[in-house]
């Protein structure tokens, strides 16, 4: 028998969906004014998210992957890879809602383009305390949702501590969940087992499937 190889060629789809990153970042507002202006305000945010995906966790991080990566500056409009006190001055005054808001456009747009419209099928809440990252004192909680069939992080939510996680979710479906119409089942531990939650899962029309550890099991409702 002969040994079959496949090539795949992923070179043109990771140059769209980059393309799609930076469409949905040039929708955040620059609040700079047009003189002086050296860095483009997508381009940063661009490089940002990309140095964060490559493992950095700090602005030094980002400006150091930026250096060792100066095809992607080209790509993205800079001259340079931003200054550590660039970074700090742009990221500090970004409308923060906004990056959000394009981020989950990002997402939005990703799963369609991959052909995965009903790949939101079912998608996963889970609480993560960010180990270095302090707000107002304390370590940020935050609630993380991401589909597992499409393989995205669709947001990223503070949510204060643990117990801040159950109405996180329920704000998340009400806001934020209409914009994936292939969202039908929500997954989650037991730390999101609440009736009222179940209730409005159920009351938006979605199921969900939630494990309970100590009884090594799991219950679902379906919508009627």
């Amino acid at each position: 028998m002969g040994l079959e190889v496949v090539v795949v060629d992923v070179t043109s789809s990771v140059a769209e969906e980059f393309a799609v990153l930076q469409a949905c970042l040039k929708s955040v507002g620059d609040f700079r004014q047009a003189r002086g202006k050296v860095h483009p305000l997508a381009g940063v945010l661009c490089l940002v998210v990309l140095a964060l995906m490559g493992g950095g966790r700090s602005l030094s991080d980002v400006s150091r992957w930026g250096k060792l990566h100066p095809e992607v500056l080209v790509a993205l409009g800079l001259r340079r890879s931003p200054s550590v006190a660039t970074l700090s001055r742009l990221l500090r005054k970004v409308s923060v809602a906004e990056v959000r808001g394009a981020m989950i456009e990002f997402a939005k747009r990703l799963s369609e383009s991959r052909g995965r419209r009903d790949g939101l099928l079912a998608v996963a809440a889970d609480g993560k305390t960010l180990k270095g990252v302090w707000e107002n004192g304390k370590q940020l909680h935050v609630l993380h949702l991401f589909a597992h069939d499409a393989v995205l992080a669709l947001d990223q939510v503070a949510v204060g501590t643990t117990a801040g996680e159950i109405q996180g979710t329920k704000d998340w479906l009400e806001e934020v969940g209409k914009l994936f119409p292939g969202l039908q089942i929500l997954t989650a531990d037991a730390r999101l087992a609440d009736r009222d939650l179940c209730q409005a899962i159920v009351d938006s029309h979605k199921d969900y499937v939630i494990r309970l550890k100590k009884t090594n099991a799991s219950y679902t409702a379906r919508r009627k």
